[in-house]
């Protein structure tokens, strides 16, 4: 059921509550608990990165009003890569209940693509979260 919530296209992510803006409050939080992750990570010696989600509106206006802007933060996302640089896993934080949202990327017969295999893991352990990634030992 989850797995139909996270979208990968724009289309998809208008409707997608993982993909609603969020405030940077809470994006910070979102920061706080990938870091705790990342950490375990680097730890074992697997790369990861944060990847951070912007829009940003620049509107014009005419002289002498001053041009706007406005800026939405989005989730961000932790990419988990293997040794070869090929993307293992994705985490993102769930908007409303902290908890973590682990994708692992799965692979069928002649490595045709699958969709991820998505599990939700409490936001107080992201020990566990770790646990679901390919080649985290811990």
């Amino acid at each position: 059921m989850l797995q139909e919530l996270v979208g990968r296209t724009a289309e998809e992510g208008r409707a997608n509550p993982v993909r609603e803006p969020i405030s940077d409050v809470v994006a910070g939080r979102h920061d706080e608990a990938l870091a705790k992750l990342r950490e375990l990570l680097a730890r074992r010696g697997m790369r990861s990165q944060v990847v951070e989600w912007l829009k940003l509106t620049l509107r014009s206006s005419r002289f002498p009003l001053q041009p706007t802007s406005s800026l939405v933060r989005y989730p961000p996302e932790l990419l988990v890569f293997s040794p070869q640089g090929w993307r293992v896993a994705t985490v993102r934080i769930a908007p409303r209940s902290s908890a973590y949202i682990v994708e692992v990327a799965q692979a069928g017969e002649k490595d045709v693509v699958l969709p991820d295999r998505v599990t939700l893991v409490p936001g107080d352990s992201p020990d566990k979260a770790a646990a679901l990634i390919p080649g985290y030992r811990p």
